[in-house]
């Protein structure tokens, strides 16, 4: 797979793991669509699994899903860097630095949301230049897992998106480090 075609999933991602109202089950086929014409046929196959399987969920029970995983869930949350500094002070350190990044990327960033929510970082990833990408992607690699782990515990369907996201991170060289490396 080449760097377009994993932009294409962060893109897709992106809008998966976004807040499921009326507008982005609309959006659904779209996503079918975009993700239909990769190559890399896992990453088809369990995108189009999940789509499928949040086309057949009442739509009020998938927002009810959504906010319980997500905006409650201290261990699921998709603030990357909040897993690692709560709300210390070190966690604004790095979110300024994430902002210094995107910048640097000629990536705009509202102040809507905060730069290391994970579908934003995924919008990026999907614009912005490998070098970039990839040191931001394998700086919360860990997290990101973390996250995983936890949906997959829970028997989340949202730990497929996660599957997906991982197989692309790896298409394009990130990858949990060795242990005992830097």
């Amino acid at each position: 797979m080449d760097y377009a075609h994993a932009q294409t999933v962060f893109q897709v991602i992106s809008y998966l793991l976004s807040y499921p109202d009326e507008q982005w089950r609309e959006g659904l086929d779209d996503c079918m669509d975009i993700i239909g014409d990769l190559p890399h046929r896992q990453i088809v196959q369990n995108t189009n699994k999940f789509i499928d399987y949040v086309k057949s969920v009442d739509p009020n029970e998938l927002i009810e899903s959504y906010v319980y995983t997500f905006d409650f869930g201290k261990k699921t949350n998709l603030y990357v860097t909040y897993m690692n500094t709560g709300e210390q002070r070190e966690r604004g350190i790095e979110l300024l630095e994430l902002k210094q990044v995107y910048k640097a990327a000629g990536f705009e960033v509202t102040e809507r949301e905060l730069p290391d929510y994970l579908p934003l970082m995924l919008e990026f990833a999907s614009q912005a230049e490998q070098t970039y990408v990839a040191s931001i992607m394998q700086k919360y690699f860990n997290s990101i897992s973390e996250i995983r782990r936890q949906l997959i515990a829970a028997e989340s369907y949202y730990a497929i998106l996660f599957d997906v996201l991982f197989m692309a991170l790896e298409e394009i060289g990130v990858r949990k480090a060795a242990e005992g490396s830097v």
